[in-house]
């Protein structure tokens, strides 16, 4: 094994430090916590005198440091005191949404509360459905179950009408295109529930964020107060900087996971990537019992997952390799050691998953396998950085035309718009939209409002998973192996590819895009596929120029059209042939930033379009540290001389119709990602490229046309350019 430690730190246990809250509890409260033996943290007496006083709290404690009791607490308190008060608890996942409703059964049980908790979500029985809506005083959910609540607000006026708190577990995943959907979907609800005199509280749970109180009032359209002092234990931990300079980060994390195994150390390796999930199980099975080590991550069957948390919490697995889907604060049992397999994309989601680990009290060991990536390769040289990052801001687009046009749709389906009333809730650009809908007949004016007068049902029409799409079911024979979204079977499920699942491999044979249905078989074809595509940009209409120094960079509205004209096939990181295929192109509208280079650049004719193009890798490879993005909500393109601009130009577009402002986020910081993006690739060993510095695995054209030596001195000289 040739993994080399580069750092090691020591994080020594934290003894708890307690307070009890100036606000009065109520008895049954009190006494519940004194049998218990439970005394109150500092956040948590913080939180809960806050939420007495009517203000709306986020808490941002680590995890494991108890957030949900701080949560709990003020909602118990409130309900206790008033009988006809009401709850609505919203989790990301069903798998935490299960979890948590145990913990307030009993809660409720031994206060006597009477708020009958239960679940209403997508697996409800329908006999079920009325008796909780009337009977339920505390009703956790999701967001998505959220969505389809709302049109029927007549069936839910007294629960909505005496809706004292909205909780929001895990706040932080409400980010980028989803995030921007749940803000907008939740001034829905509000002003639901203002319509029937009811002003809710919202307190919010969440990982470290960079703008915790700006977020959760964006989030919410409600000022928010921040609760962080952590006044929590915490055990022992052991973090480590691995790298392995001949191998990927999954096939290191592969081996870091047996060994630990091995050690009788119960284990969770996060990958970056569905296909890392499965490949790196995949080598771990090759010398563990099948059933000793598991895969988990979106699209398998609710079924399939469950099975997954239920043995891992009971010990049945020795390790899983997880998606981000294991991140969140589901109880998994006592993991002993977590393995972060690649630089996740944020360090918010490095302290969750790192916080898997220990939640029981024990020593725990944390170990970052850094990948081949420029990111990963950054902190593999700066391990003090690694240490040192602070958590990223969290961006939100709440006046994306897109969402709020299908968020409009859906509130006139509801409650008839009116633009002095709802003006608060939309934007002052809601009654523009609003009046180009009326002119395409998707709403109707009547004394009361605009209503919606569309054909078929606007929230079935508007999902708020991201963009607009069909739902792709991955068939063999007669089984769903799992699901995909639009962009996921586009990316992943062309003809030819292959699919992971479980540790299987598929060929993808058929596609049936009239059922949405991707047929496969099951292949033993030792190798993987990744497309070859193109992508090309135009430029519809700038809307602002940021002028950095001596340099602009430019931003506004694009389209983007991306054609997958064949692809690589693989054995483990090696390209062994290509093939061509012929698919349609995807096209879409969105925001972008951009620079032009004039004439005074030290480009040559013969490096100009390779040096470019690495600027547009390095710089893309660079964002995610100060705009908190993943890598798929981004995209470039770079070419010697662009129709619209007329010179030589390297674009960055959100990867969402409609953008989500991290173009715009950009274009604000770009001094500082140029400065990074040049520290990468000057800093990096290599003489024409590698992954550490100008490659990436999301290339459409496999990295072909790089020109190292270029890239250095056209990011040096922008940097210089922007510092004049």
């Amino acid at each position: 094994m040739d993994n080399i430690l580069l750092l090691e730190r020591i994080e020594e246990a934290k003894t708890a430090v307690f307070q009890k809250p100036e606000e009065t509890m109520p008895e049954k409260l009190a006494a519940y916590l004194d049998a218990k033996q439970i005394k109150t943290y500092t956040h948590q007496a913080e939180a809960y005198d806050q939420v007495s006083r009517g203000e709306n709290i986020i808490v941002t404690t680590p995890t494991a440091s108890g957030k949900t009791l701080s949560c709990l607490l003020p909602v118990f308190a409130k309900l206790l005191e008033n009988p006809d008060a009401t709850a609505l608890l919203i989790y990301p996942t069903k798998a935490l949404t299960r979890d948590q409703l145990l913990t307030i059964q009993e809660m409720d049980s031994l206060l006597q509360a009477k708020t009958r908790p239960a679940i209403y979500d997508g697996d409800t029985k329908q006999e079920a459905r009325a008796r909780i809506r009337t009977r339920s005083r505390i009703i956790l959910t999701n967001m998505y179950e959220l969505h389809h609540i709302l049109p029927w607000r007549a069936k839910w006026g007294d629960f909505f009408a005496n809706l004292s708190f909205v909780v929001i577990d895990e706040a932080h995943k409400y980010r980028g295109v989803f995030g921007s959907n749940t803000a907008l979907l939740l001034r829905r609800l509000r002003r639901i529930c203002n319509y029937y005199d009811g002003y809710p509280q919202f307190i919010l749970s969440s990982a470290t964020l960079g703008n915790a109180e700006a977020f959760a009032e964006t989030l919410t359209g409600l000022p928010a107060k921040e609760i962080s002092s952590d006044g929590s234990p915490r055990a022992k931990r052991r973090f480590r900087i691995y790298r392995n300079p001949k191998k990927s980060a999954a096939a290191a994390a592969a081996e870091m996971m047996q060994e630990s195994i091995r050690e009788g150390r119960q284990t969770i390796c996060f990958t970056k990537s569905r296909t890392g999930a499965e490949m790196t199980a995949l080598r771990l099975r090759e010398e563990s019992p099948a059933d000793s080590v598991a895969s988990y991550r979106g699209g398998y069957r609710p079924e399939e997952r469950k099975k997954i948390e239920v043995n891992l919490k009971q010990g049945r697995v020795s390790g899983v390799v997880s998606t981000n889907a294991l991140e969140v604060g589901i109880d998994i049992g006592n993991l002993d050691s977590v393995i972060i397999s690649g630089y996740p994309g944020s360090m918010i989601s490095v302290f969750q998953q790192a916080g898997r680990a220990g939640r029981k009290g024990q020593e725990a060991t944390v170990t970052f396998v850094a990948g081949q990536n420029p990111i990963d390769q950054f902190y593999a040289n700066n391990p003090d950085a690694f240490f040192n990052a602070k958590p990223e801001e969290a961006i939100l687009g709440i006046e994306n035309p897109y969402l709020l046009e299908s968020h409009l749709l859906c509130a006139a389906a509801e409650l008839p718009y009116r633009g002095e009333r709802d003006r608060k809730y939309f934007g002052e650009n809601a009654d523009d939209i609003i009046a180009d809908l009326k002119n395409r007949k998707l709403v109707s004016s009547t004394p009361r409002g605009f209503v919606y007068s569309g054909v078929g049902n606007p929230v079935l029409e508007h999902t708020i998973f991201g963009n607009i799409g069909k739902t792709w079911a991955v068939i063999c024979g007669n089984t769903t192996l799992e699901t995909m979204d639009d962009g996921q079977a586009y990316r992943e499920a062309y003809p030819g590819a292959i699919i992971f699942h479980q540790g299987e491999r598929y060929r993808v044979e058929k596609i049936e895009p009239e059922i949405s249905t991707i047929r496969v078989r099951k292949t033993a074809d030792n190798y993987h596929t990744r497309p070859i595509s193109e992508t090309d940009i135009s430029i519809n209409r700038k809307e602002k120029t940021v002028r950095h120094g001596n340099f602009s960079v430019h931003y506004g509205d694009v389209s983007v059209s991306t054609q997958i004209y064949g692809y690589s096939v693989l054995e483990y990181d090696r390209i062994v042939t290509t093939e061509q295929l012929s698919v349609e192109p995807r096209t879409f509208q969105t925001k972008a930033c951009w620079i032009t280079i004039d004439g005074d650049a030290p480009l040559t004719a013969e490096n100009l379009a390779g040096s470019l193009h690495g600027t547009e890798h390095a710089l893309i490879s660079a964002m995610p540290l100060y705009v908190l993005s993943d890598r798929a909500d981004i995209g470039g393109v770079s070419t010697p001389m662009h129709a619209d601009t007329g010179c030589p130009s390297v674009f960055i577009y959100d990867g969402v119709a409609g953008g989500i402002g991290l173009a715009e986020k950009a274009a604000e910081l770009f001094p500082k990602i140029a400065e990074l993006a040049y520290t990468i690739v000057s800093g990096c060993k290599c003489v024409t490229g590698c992954p550490a510095c100008i490659h990436s695995p999301k290339c459409g054209n496999n990295n072909q046309m790089l020109d190292k030596a270029g890239t250095v001195k056209l990011l040096a000289y922008l940097v210089r350019e922007m510092k004049q």
